[in-house]
């Protein structure tokens, strides 16, 4: 026995505290956030040869014992790099599903007090007030309901509107915490760099920095990418949040300033540095909880609340054109139903107002020729016409039409416009047939036979209006209408009218002075029929294309107008024409004014642009519940499948790295038993030794 054994078994002693100090270490972390097991590494120590003799002379080396190479830290950073893409998916579908459940109840859809009640409740209400034209109470009924429904879609905007708020507000805390973290991580990186270029393992700290890129990846988007001298690059969309010791913070979200008119408003995160705080560029943030609100605001509200306005515009343009055509109970040209908060301003979800205050006031009777004495009965005495017989040579006419081919032209002055009608009648044209043809026109004046009375009756229709009366800024709606007739070829006799007792009435206005009944109800089956019937959605002033179409394909056009022009919108291009068709905005320039759409035959320039009536109002407003109703559910099921995935992500990442109670016990127990172990050894080499000594004494 030496003094040799008792350094050796000193090591051992050193060792196994060592050990045993780490795996206490890993205990008393076994709930700490984002600790990692340490390992000790013990390796022998390097042997000596015997004393006082070569090497290979001796018995053999002799052992140093044992000693701790290193204090290791088990880590597995391919783990990490899947939680964090996970997490940051999960945490932008968490954020969209907070925003957009509350989205959805603030529609109360279906069953609640939202636009689809107030809608139906206002078709309800016409539709009592034609079966009693003459009442005031059911003109009461109608104001009441189109008050409400302006209300209500006045409390969806700003539902909408309030949303958008909160979530700058929220986005801006998010910041914040984003640029306290990559502080942090800048910091920590300069600890571990000087750590690791002295040769330590700093464990500790690289748990402290992994845990803090953990939460980061919850926040945003990060990819990391450890440097050699230890430090961590952390970026977003491949830009530094964090290079060595430098972070790189981000701006406060700000609503940036649109690029030209009618370019929907965009959330902006950018970076703390950019020139232009006010409407930076973006920073390519596309997941995480920023991710998340960034979409919902850019995304989902801002489209919503634009659907919102098209609602209200649609519904504004659609009624207006209809109230505007007609009479109200005093027999006066009836006024815009819906106006916008400020005279001048488009009509919007948030500005749409009643624009009549008196019931009074409300539309419901239609200028028509059968109200007024201008046109008699055709037939001759003792005769009755039937509208399917010929014209021509019928003596049951008191005006009979000798037989012949004639042809004859109908001016019609509606809506501040001249329209031109040329016809033809020869042995085989009926009543019938003259009448669809007519109709068929779609001149904004409707013409009917009354075998009753023996009368052809012309009306003021507000739904029979061509594409062509309203595709120019000319185009304004108006309750009389006035048509002027002459044969042109074949006559006499001198007009058509002259012909079926409307003689009276040629070039002679029609008007609430002579061709208007008290009790007309026609104006609220017009307003009926065209609530519910396709509408121009979103609703703009027609303009003309601009550039010409040479040929089919897909082509980009500058309108004379943007205005109202928006991707995904329906747009009827040269209306009335043969090259007349519908094409579906592909995207719009709003820098340059212009849009892009597949025609499929050519265009002039001066090609008429307006949009094409493609769904009533109710199936748009139900189309726009649904995609918010599917938005949600898809946030819903996102979040919920996502938060499984990087749960199993993390749960795989925590069996190699995570700290197991269980085991690290194990070897507590064993460490403290090998620590046992060489303590009584070292009491047994005690006692020799003093035996030794109490000899030489």
């Amino acid at each position: 026995m030496s003094f040799f054994g008792i350094n050796l078994l000193g090591n051992a002693l050193e060792s196994d505290q060592t050990a045993a100090n780490v795996t206490s270490q890993d205990i008393s972390n076994a709930n700490t956030p984002g600790a990692s097991r340490q390992m000790v590494q013990l390796v022998e120590s390097t042997p000596i040869a015997q004393p006082g003799f070569p090497m290979h002379f001796g018995p053999g080396m002799l052992g140093e014992g044992v000693s701790v190479q290193s204090i290791q830290r088990v880590h597995q950073d391919s783990y990490d790099t899947l939680y964090r893409n996970s997490n940051a998916i999960g945490g932008f579908f968490s954020a969209e599903q907070g925003v957009l459940n509350v989205t959805q109840m603030n529609f109360s859809e279906p069953g609640g007090l939202g636009v689809n009640v107030a809608l139906s409740g206002f078709i309800s209400s016409l539709q009592q007030l034609a079966a009693q034209p003459t009442t005031i109470a059911q003109r009461s009924g109608v104001l009441s309901a189109a008050q409400t429904l302006a209300s209500t879609l006045n409390n969806a905007s700003q539902s909408i509107l309030t949303q958008e708020t909160q979530i700058q507000g929220q986005a801006t805390s998010v910041v914040t915490q984003v640029n306290t973290i990559v502080d942090q991580i800048a910091s920590l990186n300069g600890q571990i760099r000087a750590s690791t270029a002295v040769g330590d393992n700093p464990n500790q700290l690289l748990d402290q920095r992994d845990q803090l890129i953990d939460q980061l990846s919850g926040v945003l988007n990060v990819q990391t990418s450890v440097q050699a001298n230890g430090s961590t690059l952390v970026t977003v969309g491949g830009q530094a949040l964090v290079n060595d010791t430098v972070a790189y913070h981000l701006a406060a979200p700000v609503v940036a300033k649109p690029m030209a008119p009618g370019t929907p408003l965009q959330l902006v995160i950018g970076f703390a540095n950019d020139p232009n705080p006010n409407d930076p560029r973006s920073a390519p943030i596309s997941g995480g909880e920023l991710g998340g609100l960034l979409d919902a605001y850019n995304a989902k509200l801002v489209p919503y609340l634009q659907q919102l306005d098209n609602v209200a515009n649609g519904l504004a343009n659609a009624a207006n054109r209809v109230a505007q055509s007609s009479y109200d109970a005093n027999g006066s040209p009836g006024a815009a139903l819906f106006i916008p908060s400020a005279p001048g301003n488009p009509v919007t979800a948030a500005s749409i107002r009643v624009g009549i205050t008196s019931p009074a006031a409300v539309t419901s009777g239609l200028a028509s020729t059968a109200a007024g004495t201008l046109v008699t009965a055709l037939n001759s005495a003792n005769n009755a016409v039937a509208s399917s017989q010929t014209v021509e040579g019928n003596s049951s006419y008191a005006n009979v039409m000798p037989v012949g081919a004639y042809s004859g032209m109908m001016t019609i002055s509606v809506d501040g416009q001249t329209e031109t009608y040329n016809y033809a009648v020869n042995a085989t044209t009926t009543l019938d047939q003259f009448i669809t043809q007519f109709n068929g026109a779609q001149l904004g004046v409707s013409m009917s036979f009354d075998a009753t009375s023996q009368r052809v009756i012309f009306q003021r229709d507000p739904t029979n209006e061509s594409l062509v009366l309203g595709s120019t800024s000319a185009y304004v709606p108006t309750p009389d209408f006035t048509i002027a007739d002459a044969i042109t070829g074949g006559g006499p006799p001198p007009s058509f009218l002259s012909v079926i007792g409307a003689g009276a009435m040629n070039g002679v206005a029609q008007n609430a002075a002579d061709a208007l009944g008290t009790g007309d109800n026609a104006g609220a089956n017009a307003m009926l029929t065209t609530l519910q019937s396709p509408t121009p959605i979103p609703f703009f002033t027609p303009t003309t294309i601009g550039t010409p179409v040479a040929a089919a394909g897909t082509f980009t056009v500058t309108p004379g107008a943007l205005s109202g022009i928006q991707p995904g919108a329906t747009l009827t291009i040269d209306a009335g024409t043969p090259n007349q068709e519908n094409v579906v905005v592909q995207s719009v320039n709003y820098a340059t004014g212009s849009f892009s759409a597949a025609f499929t035959k050519p265009h002039a320039a001066t090609a008429t642009v307006q949009a094409a009536a493609t769904t009533s109002l109710g199936s748009y407003y139900t189309n726009l519940v649904t995609q918010v109703g599917f938005d949600a559910q898809t946030s819903i099921n996102g979040a919920k499948s996502q938060a499984s995935v990087t749960q199993q992500i993390d749960n795989a990442r925590q069996s190699v790295d995570g700290i197991n109670v269980d085991e690290e016990t194990q070897n507590l127990i064993k460490f403290q038993n090998a620590y046992q172990a060489v303590a009584k050894t070292l009491g047994v080499m005690e006692q020799m030794i003093q035996t030794v000594l109490d000899t030489v004494h």
